[in-house]
């Protein structure tokens, strides 16, 4: 556990929300993390418009989501075995370097002019593989970086990096894609997991002699499966989060508003695909402001709701500026339900099987944003881009609403710090 420190809390007693980054190594990873998600979001964006630039078709946008869930599904529960089993910092450092080769690769395929969308179906695949067992890692470590008592704010401050990384990597990637040829794009992303890397080198994790060992087996290979049932509230949150997810996930779209809905390129793309970041960091600052919410299932669940609402409105908007403010809070409402969810799975988590757990409950999480890929792109298809939008709002208010009348327990729902 990270060494106590001072200053983490103010007059009141309440903690500060930046007390986290007082730990040191907590510090560190947060920054690789950092480096690592802007390179992952810059790149998915890259990817997405550069396979619709290339073929203009929805359906393969839609494909790029099946690249990204076979690996997920097919290797999710031994990848979070691995991070119970084998030091998790080495594993760190490999899939940061597999991330970095695969954008490599991109870049010298594209410049060199033979560059096809399968190329990049195969590259996202291989990326998924790796960081479903990159990003139950990082989680994983959180808990041993902080005190209990800053669990909420550690996780919040690392929802602060997805939201950051939401923002700046749409960003850069609609900027270099508009500044840069795709294949020079592709090799700026390259280079920042340089930092992140170096990040991970001077981390120190600590030892946990309250870790229980354990053989690999079947057995211990589904522990994270067996957790997750077992726990009841958050099982229910994770599939609510898949299904409105998996019929809601506007992203894979967002180049077909750009340019063929609001006519505004490269640029505008960026700006579109950079909006849900600004809200999820106003969510995740104002979560930092407030501190530990109490009914976490049920703020869970308003977030839910209004996530569908907002995407219905997005669906029909005539207005890229509204559509802005409005994808905004497609970010907002999903990072409000997101802290909720991680909270609670790092709060009722034991270490020993923390890796497998985290690997199921990113297997959920990443998995729903593969399928809505695949279901956003044939939907768009079929009903063209805002009816398929439109269709996952209605599926997710009602969704929301089964489960907020059928399920009171996850409303009246209380984990604390």
């Amino acid at each position: 556990m990270a060494d106590t420190q001072p200053e983490t809390e103010n007059e009141a007693g309440a903690l500060l929300p930046w007390a986290s980054l007082r730990y040191r190594d907590y510090r560190l990873l947060f920054s690789a993390s950092l480096f690592v998600t802007i390179a992952q979001q810059m790149r998915q964006m890259q990817n997405l418009y550069h396979v619709y630039d290339l073929s203009g078709s929805a359906f393969q946008l839609g494909l790029t989501g099946l690249a990204q869930g076979i690996p997920l599904f097919a290797i999710g529960l031994f990848a979070g075995t691995l991070a119970d089993f084998i030091d998790r910092r080495k594993l760190l450092f490999l899939t940061i370097a597999a991330n970095f080769l695969t954008a490599v690769a991109l870049g010298i395929l594209t410049i060199t002019g033979t560059i096809a969308v399968w190329h990049i179906l195969v590259c996202t695949a291989l990326t998924s593989g790796v960081n479903i067992i990159l990003n139950p890692v990082r989680m994983a470590m959180i808990s041993g970086l902080v005190p209990r008592s800053h669990l909420t704010n550690a996780v919040s401050l690392n929802s602060s990096i997805s939201q950051g990384s939401h923002f700046v990597g749409p960003m850069l990637a609609g900027l270099t894609l508009a500044w840069m040829e795709a294949g020079n794009a592709y090799l700026l992303n390259a280079l920042f997991y340089l930092p992140a890397a170096a990040g991970i080198f001077l981390l120190k994790v600590p030892s946990l002699p309250d870790r229980i060992k354990e053989t690999f087996s079947i057995k211990s290979l589904l522990g994270g499966v067996r957790f997750l049932i077992g726990q009841r509230t958050v099982f229910v949150l994770v599939l609510l989060d898949f299904a409105i997810v998996g019929v809601g996930y506007y992203r894979p779209l967002l180049p077909v508003f750009a340019k063929d809905i609001f006519h505004v390129g490269p640029a505008g793309f960026g700006l579109l695909a950079s909006a849900p970041a600004v809200g999820g960091t106003i969510g995740t600052v104002t979560l930092l402001i407030a501190g530990d919410v109490k009914r976490k299932g049920l703020f869970a669940l308003w977030a839910f709701l209004l996530f569908s609402l907002s995407l219905g409105v997005f669906a029909v908007s005539p207005s890229f500026r509204l559509s802005l403010v409005l994808v905004g809070c497609l970010g907002l409402t999903n990072s409000l339900q997101a802290v909720m969810r991680q909270t609670t799975f790092h709060l009722l988590t034991p270490d020993h099987v923390r890796g497998r757990a985290f690997s199921v409950f990113n297997m959920f999480s990443q998995g729903a944003n593969s399928v809505g890929a695949m279901v956003a792109g044939f939907a768009a298809a079929l009903l063209g881009a805002p009816g398929a939008l439109l269709m996952g709002s209605v599926i997710g208010v009602l969704l929301t609403l089964t489960v907020w009348s059928a399920w009171p327990g996850l409303r009246q729902f209380r984990a604390t710090t």
